[in-house]
């Protein structure tokens, strides 16, 4: 990073050129969305503060392109909600009629005439900004707006014959990779389940799921067992911070030289976690709370202010965001201030999480993800995942996402 631009450095400076993004390859023509359905069965339910569930619907977007000389190419992104308003308010069911306004932007149509195909004489998309400027009048809906970018960028590797992480400017052949352990309903439950993460699978770094009441005991066992465990917390917005005894509560995992204390408080909520968190020495994680490059820039002026931006830490989840371009540009921002960046994960496919691995393959990205579980997520993926092996996940090297042929023929009615 040019230590010049540190002190001028914002959103609007993020340019995909600035942020050293490949997105050269000349205008591109919409020809056909088609967004493809799964219900996807998880193998293990799965519990946090908000909610447990045992199954998820993914929607797919399928994009096609054709360039000015006649070549087409389809891109697949994958969009990934969780089944009911408890993380953020969106859906799997919010997602689909999203995508609906989406398709229409993109393919130059009113939502009620919008079936795939693009619009007669409709102009071609000359790069990735001219691709979001299409639907950047819809608010808010990030995750189907991730979905639909996925796969520009699919298509755009799939062209050149790299793969994706090679277009946004990523440098790692491979990335250190942590797991998420869920509530369970005793602390021996979580012990068993962190055990394996640690024992068998050599997991570079463990996240345990806590709120009020379900939480010291936990960490106490845990920390106990491995002393040396790079160990992180995950409240989703459990704790109240006007409330002296949950602030308490999180003052006394300061004992625990945990990594991090992630979203404790309200997930629409940036003032309050840099000023009433200011005396606990354990770094603050926000997840929910950033949704922009925005929100990021205005969170660690807070904490240079009131504590620094080296106790700060921003979970950046792209479907949370908006998409790619958004999380990456978030993770330079935080770079260029001393903010630790870590992707975490919507339980996806396998589409979603290798697209995950391509943006943490950016240097920026410095901390252990969410990319890897005890067992696969679902009884039947739609491809296979990267390579794990002590720890890191192998970034794919193929074109595209690196995935090969997906399985996405299981399409079903959304209920």
């Amino acid at each position: 990073m040019n230590p010049q631009k540190e002190t001028i450095l914002d959103e609007r400076s993020l340019t995909p050129a600035f942020l050293g993004i490949l997105d050269d390859d000349g205008p591109l023509f919409l020809e056909k969305i088609r967004v493809f359905s799964r219900r996807m069965t998880l193998r293990i339910p799965f519990e946090t503060s908000f909610g447990r569930f045992d199954s998820l619907v993914r929607h797919f977007p399928a994009i096609t392109f054709r360039t000015e000389d006649g070549t087409t190419v389809t891109g697949i992104g994958e969009c990934s909600p969780l089944s009911a308003p408890w993380y953020d308010y969106e859906c799997h069911r919010s997602v689909e009629v999203a995508l609906g306004y989406l398709t229409a932007s993109l393919t130059g149509k009113s939502v009620d005439e919008a079936d795939g195909a693009a619009a007669p004489g409709l102009a071609p998309v000359t790069g990735v900004e001219s691709f979001l400027g299409r639907y950047r009048w819809i608010v808010g809906h990030a995750m189907a707006k991730a979905g639909v970018e996925g796969a520009y960028w699919d298509a755009r590797a799939r062209l050149r014959g790299v793969p994706v992480f090679r277009l946004w400017g990523g440098t790692k052949s491979d990335v250190e990779a942590g797991t998420s352990v869920g509530l369970e309903p005793t602390v021996e439950d979580v012990l068993r389940k962190v055990a394996v993460a640690v024992e068998e699978m050599h997991i570079a770094r463990v996240k345990v799921k806590v709120k009020p009441g379900r939480d010291l005991a936990i960490v106490e066992a845990i920390r106990k067992r491995y002393p040396s465990l790079r160990l992180q917390v995950d409240a989703n917005a459990a704790y109240d911070l006007l409330n002296p005894e949950h602030l308490a509560r999180l003052k006394e995992l300061d004992a625990f030289d945990l990594m991090m204390i992630e979203q404790p408080g309200r997930n629409d909520d940036i003032f309050d976690h840099a000023v009433r968190l200011a005396h606990l020495s354990t770094p603050i994680c926000l997840d929910e709370s950033i949704l922009h490059a925005v929100h990021a820039r205005q969170a660690i002026a807070l904490w240079k202010q009131y504590s620094g931006p080296s106790r700060l830490v921003i979970n950046v989840k792209p479907p949370r965001v908006g998409g790619y371009l958004e999380a990456i540009r978030i993770a330079v921002l935080c770079a260029a201030s001393g903010v630790s960046v870590w992707c975490g994960g919507m339980h996806e496919s396998a589409l979603g999480k290798t697209a995950n691995v391509h943006f943490s393959s950016r240097s920026e990205v410095n901390l252990p993800g969410d990319h890897v579980s005890q067992a696969p997520y679902y009884v039947k993926n739609v491809a296979e995942s990267p390579r794990y092996e002590e720890g890191r996940l192998t970034v794919p090297q193929g074109v595209g996402w690196g995935l090969g042929e997906l399985d996405l023929t299981e399409e079903t009615e959304t209920p």
